[in-house]
């Protein structure tokens, strides 16, 4: 009896210490490999933070490079000491000018200019990113950025930016040093990573050289303060991107919470084992992989659906200076991610091809397929084939090692932008909503197969006529066939009545069938994606155009002529207009240094709406990037300046600014057939 006793406890204690030190490698397994993945996520961050920084970076550096070319072609000095003084002016380390044959004729740094016995650098025989420059004046390229790194002609260290001059050929070309390139740029990395998220509870830090924050995902008030390394309860990585010392960081306690379950979850199955409860242990067991199961699928979910989203066009007006006709498009989304989506793109100088599609099936699968088909439309579209052609090409390609047999419908116009001429092809989507000539009615046509469903398909092509004024309505079934309690669904007549008696423009009738559509579901959930597009063709605008010079004489013409071409708009569209304008000519007159600038003034009558276009050739300035004036203060606390740009942002719409060939380019628009600005 002493030895089976004996026998007993060397038995349990064996399984005892089995169990414990399977417990401890768990234990250690699931620690490192949350330690590995935790990196890699790090590591993938600093590649997608360092696209955005670099982009952030070469569009600063480009306006200054501008500024530079601008400044030098009005005649600045081109002496060593003038080209410095101009290098601080406009906070660059050096500025130099090269000659087409790729010699720098001026330059801020003696040592790139000719000595006796000594040439001109020369950007095409110096080799490496140095001769990257000459595209310049060898390519198509109007501007060229190269990274942060060690200066080929003495190896300090310099972000060079070129930009094309075409007023006497060769280009103008600037450096910044590490204490410049942050100056510059700081201002626009302030605010580009504080809505980001690592790991759902970490993010990206940036600093200056000297550890000042400039962006801070956790704490947006933090800018300016003291940044300190993180302490052993983060995973953290720094690197220097363009100058920029970043951080990206990730609470551990996140990965250990995740680590203690998975540990813990095995001690739970051991120890059933432990008593050969095989009953319970197999409860346990499939409950623990049925969590893990619904965990990972939402993860995927939520994966795929960002996808998704980012793979769609998503501002609006998607062409601010595109006035003979609109587009607005939208997608809300079921639980679960689907398969709908929506595009447009030109295709060619006057044809914008648009279509709706959705994929059969739901989840990962459909999105990915959706993803596919997205880019194999686009892809061939944009080659310039016939839109019949695009879809047998896409169709076919789909087909390739489609053993899941998911398919696509879709419905996809193409339109001359000029004439309002549409062909269109009609793979097995539902028809859309045609209005013309007043009258709303179904583009019923017959279909041909969806895509991916058999190779060898020809698909036919169809065409209609749009005058000024028509629009074609697209939708997904999710629109048409959203229950409510009774199992009613939503169907095409309602679709086709709420149409009929729209009197929305623009995009708001797009969020007008989605309420209507929730009000006839009245609680039941949302049982498709809902993915609408409508574009409607406003023809040719009248224009009116003029030249004038930055004088308070012409600024009375310009406000006279401006009214007269205002004299068919309705009085309080036209005042609004009056006022708006009246701020942006006294600003271009008092304060942009322009010898001349223009207005053309474009009036569309379908739907009735207004665009004006103001140009001049001042120093750079772009009113959306001001701060807005805080209005809430006294007369006497206020900054002075800025109300005149918020009156225009706050009464106009679109409003959008942009700067070509030397000149600041400023549109405003106002459609008052449509007073809620939507």
């Amino acid at each position: 009896m002493t030895a089976r006793r004996s026998l007993d406890l060397k038995l349990i204690l064996s399984v005892l210490a089995a169990f414990m030190l399977s417990m401890a490698f768990t234990w250690f397994l699931h620690s490192r490999l949350s330690d590995r993945d935790a990196y890699k996520l790090i590591d993938r961050t600093f590649e997608n933070a360092e696209a955005e920084i670099t982009d952030c970076v070469n569009v600063r550096l480009v306006q200054q490079c501008m500024a530079a070319r601008e400044r030098i072609d009005d005649g600045h000095p081109l002496d060593t000491e003038s080209l410095q003084a101009l290098a601080k002016e406009l906070h660059v380390t050096e500025i130099s000018v090269a000659d087409s044959e790729g010699n720098i004729t001026h330059s801020s740094v003696q040592d790139y200019l000719a000595a006796p016995g000594k040439p001109a650098f020369n950007f095409r025989t110096a080799g490496g990113k140095a001769e990257d420059m000459m595209c310049l004046v060898t390519g198509p390229e109007t501007e060229y950025c190269q990274p942060y790194r060690s200066n080929t002609a003495n190896g300090a260290w310099r972000k060079f930016v070129g930009v094309w001059r075409p007023s006497a050929g060769g280009f103008i070309e600037i450096g910044c040093d590490g204490e410049s390139l942050r100056g510059l740029a700081r201002s626009s990395i302030m605010d580009l990573f504080r809505n980001w998220r690592v790991g759902g509870t970490g993010g990206i830090v940036v600093t200056t050289a000297t550890g000042l924050v400039l962006s801070d995902y956790a704490e947006p008030n933090r800018e300016g303060s003291q940044w300190s390394d993180p302490d052993d309860s983060f995973y953290w990585k720094r690197k220097e991107i363009e100058g920029f010392p970043v951080y990206v960081t990730i609470p551990k306690n996140a990965a250990a919470v995740q680590r203690d379950v998975l540990v813990g979850a095995t001690a739970a199955l051991n120890g059933a084992a432990l008593v050969f409860v095989a009953l319970l242990v197999g409860i346990v067991i499939s409950s623990f992989v049925r969590q893990q199961l619904r965990v990972q699928t939402a993860k995927e979910l939520e994966m795929a659906k960002d996808i998704q989203l980012a793979a769609l066009p998503n501002v609006f007006p998607p062409f601010p200076d595109e006035s003979r006709f609109d587009i607005w498009a939208s997608m809300e989304t079921a639980k679960e991610v689907g398969g709908d989506f929506y595009d447009f793109y030109f295709t060619g100088q006057e044809r914008v091809l648009f279509l709706v599609a959705d994929v059969s099936g739901k989840g990962v699968p459909a999105a990915m397929f959706m993803m596919r088909a997205k880019t194999l439309l686009k892809s061939i579209a944009q080659t310039g084939k016939p839109l019949a052609r695009v879809f047998e090409e896409a169709n076919d390609a789909l087909c390739e090692g489609n053993s899941s047999n998911t398919f696509v419908t879709v419905w996809a116009g193409e339109i001359n932008k000029l004439t309002g001429h549409v062909t269109y092809v009609n793979a097995g989507h539902n028809p859309p909503v045609a209005r013309r000539g007043g009258r709303v009615e179904y583009l019923k046509s017959r279909p041909s197969l969806v895509l991916g469903a058999m190779p060898g398909v020809r698909y036919s092509l169809n065409e209609i006529q749009l005058e000024p004024g028509d629009a074609i309505y697209l939708y997904t079934d999710g629109i048409v066939e959203q229950p409510n309690a009774a199992g009613e669904l939503y169907g095409e007549d309602r679709l086709l009545k709420l149409l009929d008696g729209c009197t929305q423009k623009r995009g708001a009738v797009l969020q007008t069938v989605i309420d209507d559509v929730r009000r006839h579901a009245a609680g039941v959930e949302q049982a498709d994606d809902c993915t609408q597009l409508v574009i409607c063709y406003r023809g040719e605008p009248e224009t009116f155009s003029g030249r004038y010079r930055p004088v308070m004489e012409d600024l009375a013409k310009a406000t006279a002529d401006l009214s007269s071409a205002l004299k068919q708009v309705p009085e309080a569209c036209k005042n609004r207009l009056m006022v708006a304008a009246d701020e942006i000519f006294a600003n271009i007159v008092r304060h942009s240094g322009a010898t001349d600038w223009t207005m053309t003034v474009e009036r569309t009558r379908h739907p009735d709406g207004i665009r004006l276009v103001i140009t001049d050739d001042g120093k750079p300035f772009d009113p959306l990037s001001s701060r807005d004036p805080d209005t809430t203060l006294s007369a006497e606390e206020r900054d002075v300046g800025g109300l005149g740009i918020l009156i225009v942002k706050k009464t106009m719409s679109p409003v959008t600014y942009r700067r070509q060939n030397g000149r600041n380019i400023l549109t405003i628009g106002s459609d008052y057939g449509n007073q809620d600005k939507k």
